[in-house]
């Protein structure tokens, strides 16, 4: 399986900010896996509590954004969970199918 710099990068960016108890970086990227254009992220961390899901996501985003704002990549999808939440439940919903850069 490829493990490219990108991916790398967005896992010590993820452990760095959060300090997680579990973390994933999948590279979904459509094509070739050297683009490194899609990622999930699983993230389990107690900086999460009592936080709402969109909260959680927003400051998963922040932590990967370039200085203008936008991500250094196409597409994140993100699994950001409490600790409680992972134990209960380590499942993670399915990736829904990519519509494309122009549509």
């Amino acid at each position: 399986m490829f493990h490219g710099p990108r991916q790398a990068w967005v896992e010590a960016r993820l452990r760095e900010r959060f300090t997680p108890t579990h973390l994933e970086v999948v590279n979904e990227s459509h094509g070739p896996k050297e683009n490194e254009s899609h990622f999930f992220a699983c993230i389990v961390s107690e900086e999460f509590e009592g936080k709402k899901a969109l909260d959680r996501h927003r400051l998963v985003n922040a932590a990967l954004q370039n200085p203008d704002g936008t991500l250094p990549f196409h597409a994140l999808r993100i699994a950001a969970k409490t600790p409680a939440q992972w134990d209960a439940d380590s499942r993670v919903p399915p990736a829904p199918r990519c519509a494309g850069g122009d549509k």
